[in-house]
């Protein structure tokens, strides 16, 4: 990637800053816009937030917890949706973890769309909101 000092030359110093600015960052466990670029190659900044706040509520702190978790109770928490499920699909890969392994939790053959779709069509059904 470009360095730091021919950004701020050629675009400017508060560009740079916000490039080095942590865009997810729960608890010690953070990336910052260039780190997800380069390191995740993922450059959704807004789904990576939209995670960030997720997984402090549900308190994962790092990729290895993150694996360990059930994927379906991230697809059902208000908020999630294709692109954060994306994003938590590169942190896993970039982590060394594999995606279709942490997916397939207990054979899982549904795709997230259809998983999201269902879920939210039943809690309609009981008139509740999808947590």
């Amino acid at each position: 990637m470009i360095t730091r000092t021919k950004i701020e030359t050629v675009i400017g110093k508060g560009f740079a800053d916000s490039l080095d600015a942590p865009i997810f960052q729960v608890n010690e466990w953070r990336y910052t816009r260039r780190q997800m670029v380069e390191l995740l190659d993922c450059a959704n900044f807004i789904a990576a937030a939209r995670l960030a706040k997720v997984l402090k509520r549900l308190k994962i702190e790092s990729a290895a917890q993150l694996n360990k978790m059930d994927p379906y109770s991230l697809a059902r928490t208000r908020g999630i949706g294709n692109a954060c499920i994306f994003v938590a699909m590169c942190i896993l890969d970039a982590g060394g973890y594999d995606v279709l392994k942490w997916w397939n939790y207990k054979d899982n053959v549904v795709k997230f769309q259809t998983f999201k779709h269902k879920a939210i069509q039943r809690a309609s059904r009981r008139k509740h909101e999808v947590a």
